[in-house]
Parts: C-alpha cells; structure tokens; sequence
C-alpha cells in the first residue's frame, strides 16, 4: 500500500483518498471511544447495583437541605440502583458533613449536598476547621439557587428595610455557625450597607432560627426565599429585603439589596456575594472517585432532575429547581473563588472571621 505518499501523486485522487482515509480514522476512533465509554458507565452501574449509597447532609433534620434530600433519594436510588441511605451530619454551619464527605473513601458510595455558599466562603478567607478544597470535589450538578431574603419575626419593631437602617438600637439577626450562610449574608450586609444588627450565631439549623425567632430571641434572619416561605405564609415571619440587582417577580414590592447600597463600593461588595450564592446546593462526591462513576453518579442525577415524578415532588415540597450539570457546577465553583480586588476580599476574610 502507498497512503504514506500521497504528497508525490498528481490531481485530486490522491487527496480525495487521504481525506477519506482520515475520514475512516476519526469515525473508527470516535467509535471505539464510544464504545469504551459506554463499557465505562455498564462496568459503573454494574459496581452500584444493590450496594448503600449515602448522601450526607450537613444539618439537622427537617431543614431545607434536609428535605432536598429526602426527595432526591428515592430517585436517586432508582437511576443508580442503590439503596439511598440520607445522614444527618450537623455541626460548624455545615462545614463537618463537607469535611467528611471529602475525606471519605474514594469508592463513589458517600456523596453529599452542599451550602456551596458557606463552604467557599469558609475556604477563600481560611476559616479554621476547613479540610477541603472546592476545587478537587467532583461536582454531581447543582439542584437549585435561591434568592436570599432578610426576613423579620412578627412583632419585630422595625418593618421595612428603611426603619432598620435608620433604627438607632441593634437589631439581633439569627445565623448558623461561623462561615455559615446566613452568618455570611449578616456580616457582609452588615458591612456593605452600615445595618445597625448584633449577629446573634451558632445556631444548628434553620429550623433551630425559627424557634429562636419565636421565642423572641432574635428579631430575624437571612434565608432562602423558599425555606422562609412557609414560616411567611404562615403570617410569622416578613420579607423587608432581597438579594439580587433587580426584584423578583415573586415579591416585586421587596426592595433588593442593591437598591438601598449607600455606595459603588457597597454594591462591588454585594455584587462578590452574589456570584457566591450562583454556588446554590450542588451535589458532590470527594476527590479520587474513579472517572466512570462519576460520570454514572452524574448521568443518575440528571436523569432524576428530568423526572417528572420527582418534578411533581419538589413543586408539592415548594422547592424550585434551578438545575446546572456537574461540568457547570465545576466552572461556577471556579469563579465564586475568584476575587481579583484585594481589598474586596479582605472584606470577606474580616467579616467571616469575626473582624467586622
């Protein structure tokens, strides 16, 4: 055969030839990788099938991330073929499920749901007590982003945002651990936008700020728009400032953060805050889990994000679904550790620290 030498022939058989035999490569070479990959996922379900999976999540029973799990772990046990075993794992604002889960045996058997917010947060600015690198979890993908909202108790003195900022005596605001997210809102908003608030934290979990909030404790908290949402309806709690840089169509008379920033500097602060909480509640699973069950643990998630049955579920439970793909997620992560100004991030580091 001469395909070596088609330089030294005349007219355009030659490289007619050359390009179907480059043709034949790369489709036999896209085949085999196809195949190779298909194996991958057979040899990954094959390894799942009948075994434990556990999903941890970092906090009490009965939160929000408590019931994200829940309803995932159905699902997730019928696209993996595992039974799904759901862990509580409370303690430092949900940075002892995120440190145990990374540090867990590498088989793909322990995944967990984050608050990605706290967690980068408590890695960019070096909180004491973190073990893990966000950058080296593998992400499954994230489930939801919710809008934060500054919620007050019934009978708080102050009912707008305007009267808390103008209130001439703290306002206690209840929070989770240290470098959690409804600590992190506090102190940065704190900081951003001059709130005369006491941060009352280390409560364990949302459910433990609303009894805190109605026991008169605290005068209110930050939150998810859906996790305040039925302590809302329920006429208990009420809205008096959103996240974001316009209103949402849900609550279009809140005003945002944004608009009562006294500042640029205040709103190039708000803006860092914000792109950390494009981190949302992913799914992930530690580092040195093999490629091909990765890729199976993300094809299951997709599959249940798409089902309609869990659909159904997740509006009947009032929790929206926001979804981004493992890959997405991996870029999201990168970006949320990405401060270029040096004295934005400061901020971040004395507030999370205790500083401000």
């Amino acid at each position: 055969m001469d395909i070596f030498h088609y330089g030294n022939r005349s007219g355009v058989r030659g490289d007619l030839r050359l390009v179907l035999l480059l043709l034949v490569v790369i489709l036999m070479t896209v085949s085999v990788a196809g195949l190779a990959s298909a194996k991958s996922i057979k040899d990954a379900a094959a390894f799942y099938k009948g075994k434990n999976l556990t999903l941890v999540v970092p906090y009490k029973p009965g939160g929000g991330y408590d019931t994200w799990g829940r309803l995932l772990a159905p699902y997730l046990g019928k696209y993996t073929g595992t039974r799904v075993i759901v862990k509580n794992m409370p303690g430092a604002g949900g940075m002892l499920g995120i440190n145990e889960v990374y540090n867990a045996r590498p088989n793909g058997l322990t995944i967990n749901i984050q608050n990605a917010v706290a967690a980068v947060t408590n890695q960019l600015v070096g909180v004491k007590g973190v073990r893990y690198d966000m950058l080296k979890y593998n992400w499954l993908g994230r489930l939801t982003t919710d809008r934060r909202v500054l919620v007050m108790r019934k009978g708080a003195a102050v009912k707008t945002i305007d009267a808390l900022i103008g209130s001439k005596t703290p306002i206690k605001l209840g929070a989770t651990g240290l470098g959690g997210s409804t600590y992190v809102d506090a102190v940065i908003s704190k900081k951003a936008l001059n709130l005369p608030i006491e941060i009352v934290h280390g409560y364990d979990s949302s459910s433990e700020v609303d009894l805190g909030l109605l026991r008169g404790e605290i005068d209110g908290t930050y939150g998810s728009y859906s996790s305040r949402l039925g302590m809302v309806k329920a006429g208990e709690q009420f809205i008096i400032m959103q996240s974001g840089k316009s209103r949402s169509a849900i609550i279009p008379d809140i005003p945002t953060w944004f608009e009562v920033a006294p500042s640029e500097k205040a709103k190039t602060i708000l803006a860092v805050l914000n792109a950390m909480h494009e981190t949302g509640r992913p799914l992930a699973a530690p580092p040195g889990v093999p490629p091909e069950r990765i890729a199976f643990l993300r094809e299951a998630l997709d599959k249940t994000m798409m089902d309609p049955e869990f659909i159904n579920s997740a509006k009947k439970a009032k929790r929206e679904i926001d979804y981004v793909s493992g890959q997405e997620m991996e870029a999201i992560i990168r970006t949320s550790l990405e401060i270029s100004d040096p004295e934005i991030k400061k901020v971040f580091v004395d507030a999370v620290k205790g500083d401000i």
